[in-house]
């Protein structure tokens, strides 16, 4: 459903009514946080009234200020909060080789912080050595993926969300030291290669917790090393990943605070392969990973997953096709999972930075437990995703 917005309540001098604004976003949904919501729309007028003092301008006749606003407003009337995500990036140059940055998202479905409570995703210095080569210090998501430090800006990619066959393990961001580096090969190649080296915990796990162990869970990554190379051309982009991590897994009793362990220091490998394609009005999207831990034992655990997409650029349109699968290797501890998923996706930019997609995925569980793990599903989904 699509609706055309009303005029947004203004001032007498042109500018927005912001209080009538809340009054009616509120009469939406009650539940919202006026207080909250309040300072939130002061801030992004505050960076917008900043940005155009620095020229840092929209087109003529727009406002990313008022644009926020009306995404706000459509979420608000449609109760849109499963998956729902606001999210705000703040880029600070210190000096013109040391800049720092952090990222703020707000889910309203967060299990592991409190529904509605916003956390720190990104938040890192970074130093420019030279013009090939950068150094960062602080959190960031891990690059496991190809879409990894755009997973939060669905605006980014062609989907309503990739394909959680493959974008899903229990820890995706690390404290630690990054390194990139760029390199012109000639021609129209680049090449891009990616260092880092850190760890998490992450105390109340929701991948853990409400599908695997049941109680509350903790998992914690450590001695993370992972290096990823990449090399594009603008048209086609080649990208391979390897990373090793030691992994805890651990519940604790609440009346003796024991612990008990279902991974202690496990050495775990994850390699991942991408080539994706942007030629003429053509897309191709593909991932190959394997998640391994004991791989020559009787209680290894393999996880190979991948996805291939083909869409086609049809104006505003992009129609796309995917396919996902993930499977896990027979081991003598568990049962084995597995899940296939087709998706037809329908991406329409109906104006600038901002995107209405469609998706309808069909989903088949292969896993071999007694009863089902995933479940056979069908799920029809409709996302309005944008960036301001």
């Amino acid at each position: 459903m699509v609706q055309v917005r009303a005029q947004q309540p203004v001032n007498t001098d042109g500018s927005i009514n912001l209080e009538a604004w809340l009054d009616h976003v509120l009469s939406l949904d009650p539940v919202l946080d006026r207080a909250v919501l309040k300072q939130a729309c002061e801030f992004a007028r505050d960076a917008e009234q900043q940005a155009n003092a620095a020229q840092n301008l929209w087109a003529e006749g727009t406002s990313s200020f008022q644009t926020g606003l009306e995404i706000a407003e459509i979420l608000a009337d449609l109760k849109l909060d499963q998956e729902s995500l606001v999210g705000a990036q703040v880029n600070a140059e210190i000096t013109p080789s040391l800049t720092a940055t952090a990222q703020v998202v707000m889910r309203p479905k967060n299990y592991e912080d409190g529904n509605g409570t916003p956390t720190l995703d990104w938040a890192y210095a970074s130093w420019k050595a030279t013009d090939s080569f950068s150094l960062q210090a602080g959190r960031k998501r891990i690059p496991l993926y190809y879409y990894s430090d755009y997973l939060y800006i669905g605006y980014a990619y062609p989907w309503v969300r990739p394909a959680p066959d493959v974008y899903g393990w229990p820890i995706f961001t690390y404290d630690g030291l990054t390194g990139q580096f760029t390199h012109d090969l000639g021609g129209d190649w680049t090449l891009n290669a990616t260092a880092w080296s850190g760890s998490f915990a992450s105390k109340k796990n929701a991948y853990d917790t409400l599908i695997y162990y049941g109680g509350e869970t903790q998992e914690k990554w450590k001695k993370i090393k992972g290096l990823s190379a990449s090399v594009s051309n603008g048209t086609i982009e080649a990208r391979a990943m390897m990373m090793t991590h030691r992994q805890d897994t651990w519940q604790v009793d609440p009346a003796t605070q024991a612990k008990t362990f279902f991974n202690d220091n496990v050495f775990t490998r994850i390699i991942a392969l991408s080539l994706n394609v942007d030629y003429q009005n053509w897309l191709l999207r593909t991932e190959l990973n394997r998640f391994s831990q004991r791989p020559d034992e009787p209680t290894k655990f393999i996880y190979d997953y991948y996805l291939v997409g083909l869409g086609y650029k049809w104006g505003e349109f992009t129609p796309m096709v995917t396919q996902s699968h993930y499977i896990t290797a027979p081991n003598t501890l568990v049962p084995q999972e597995g899940r296939k998923t087709r998706a037809l996706s329908l991406r329409w930019d109906f104006r600038q930075n901002m995107a209405l997609k469609f998706q309808y995925d069909q989903s088949t569980d292969e896993s071999k437990y007694s009863y089902p793990f995933f479940g056979d599903h069908k799920l029809f989904s409709v996302s309005l995703q944008g960036v301001f």
